[in-house]
């Protein structure tokens, strides 16, 4: 294992993965993960702290299939969406409403908006609730949306690479403008970072795909989402 600002680098022979937390369970995220057969997933997974890990691989890439193999379950599959932060219009002045940074001390509001506009998506049946991005103050940007005082939306996303892992409106404030104001103050973010893309997952079935597209992201290519929760039994 070796060191990276990043996170800590797993290698063995034929495999490897960076570990970081997970944005989507609760679990290390075996980011990158790479691995030529089940040996040497195998060898790989030997090295890692006791899981649960998660990992996102294209759909239909064989590291599924080897991943299923070594005890890891479906959790959710989707789209991966990608788009320049050029052309997306900066944030509009405040009205009804407002785009702020959020602040730990609106951890009640958010969760509250959080159970609502992520009901029946797969990666928050993994995280439950509380869902641990109530204490996300700081870490990366992390915008929020009040319609007439009302926390209604909400978007998290890593810092410069503009990965959008934690997007969500309640059903009842959809489309009246708040998911493309958390856009455009997510973007106005990662230009000042020098940031050139945002990225984004979208569930299957989820309202995200529509979205995104409406906003002019364009799908790059269908991802699965699997994890295991406890090391198999021996014997």
């Amino acid at each position: 294992m070796s060191d990276s600002p990043l996170g800590p680098v797993v290698t063995a022979p034929g495999a490897t993965c960076r570990l970081r937390p997970s944005p989507t369970a609760l679990a290390v995220r075996l980011d990158g993960l790479r691995a030529r057969d089940a040996a040497a997933l195998d060898a790989l997974l030997a090295q890692l702290p006791a899981p649960p890990w998660d990992a996102d691989v294209p759909a239909g890439d064989p590291l599924a299939g080897l991943l299923a193999a070594a005890g890891f379950g479906e959790y959710a599959r989707g789209t991966l969406w990608a788009r320049p932060v050029e052309g997306i219009p900066g944030a509009a002045p405040a009205g009804l409403l407002q785009v702020e940074d959020y602040r730990n001390t609106m951890a009640g509001h958010f969760l509250a908006a959080e159970r609502r506009a992520m009901e029946g998506l797969g990666a928050f049946a993994e995280m439950g609730s509380p869902s641990g991005y109530e204490w996300g103050e700081g870490q990366g940007v992390f915008v929020v949306a009040y319609l007439r005082g009302e926390l209604v939306g909400f978007a998290h996303a890593d810092m410069p690479d503009g990965i959008i892992d934690w997007m969500g409106v309640i059903p009842a404030a959809r489309r009246k403008g708040v998911g493309t104001a958390l856009v455009r103050g997510l973007a106005d973010r990662v230009r000042a970072a020098r940031g050139t893309h945002l990225m984004a997952f979208a569930e299957d079935g989820s309202a995200g795909a529509p979205f995104l597209a409406a906003m002019g992201f364009a799908a790059k290519g269908a991802r699965t989402l699997l994890i295991l929760r406890a090391a198999p039994a021996v014997g």
